[in-house]
């Protein structure tokens, strides 16, 4: 029990790394609502919607 928690072997800088695909979808994400709010801002999409 002296060993508890039991080390992974890695450095603990290198523990708290966020994954690759976390980060790629967060940036898909910010693009598609920076898109969506660029088409809305402009005047476009949904034209029409709700009238």
């Amino acid at each position: 029990m002296s060993d508890w928690p039991r080390s992974s072997g890695r450095l603990p800088e290198e523990e708290h790394h966020t994954p690759r695909w976390v980060r790629v979808s967060a940036a898909i994400a910010v693009v598609l609502v920076v898109a969506f709010l660029a088409v809305h801002l402009a005047g476009g999409g949904m034209v029409g919607h709700g009238s």
